[in-house]
């Protein structure tokens, strides 16, 4: 398979979770949140600083999409191999630590103003284990095409 096949199976792959992401983070997260508020009107209050609080998480995950990405884009160009898709992993890695951090943090922050968000927690639980998970894949690949490009470069110089 060409490189620019892969490369368009990549953006593909990309696009599709940012159509799947969109539709979490900015159609249901909001119709759950105005659900919660009308089935507990006393903790309306909290609707918009949790929403924020998911569209941060978004965020990461935007920026790390943003890099696999560009990561695919210069697949096409058959620059598998280089530093700047090594650093560009560690940032995906970075970005999704820190959303791994804010969902677990969601475990608790409702407990801080006394809200009991039951078996919620086990699915933010999840979703900090996977995002996880992912960064650690992610920084171990940045660290393998980092080695991978220092031995191109020692190739390209020894011919």
């Amino acid at each position: 398979m060409s490189h620019k096949t892969l490369s368009k199976l990549l953006l593909i792959a990309g696009a599709i979770a940012c159509i799947g992401g969109a539709a979490v983070f900015f159609l249901y997260a909001p119709a759950l949140s105005i659900e919660c508020s009308l089935i507990y009107p006393e903790l309306a209050w909290l609707s918009w600083p949790m929403l924020v609080y998911v569209w941060l998480i978004a965020l990461m995950y935007i920026h790390a999409v943003f890099f696999y990405m560009r990561i695919s884009l210069r697949l096409g160009k058959n620059l598998s191999f280089c530093v700047k898709n090594a650093d560009d992993l560690r940032r995906i890695a970075l970005f999704l630590v820190i959303a791994a951090g804010l969902w677990f943090l969601l475990i608790f922050l409702p407990g801080a103003v006394n809200v009991d968000i039951g078996p919620a927690f086990l699915l933010f639980l999840l979703a900090s284990l996977a995002t996880l998970a992912v960064a650690m894949v992610a920084y171990v690949l940045s660290l393998l095409v980092r080695r991978a490009a220092e031995l191109q470069a020692e190739n390209d110089l020894t011919i």
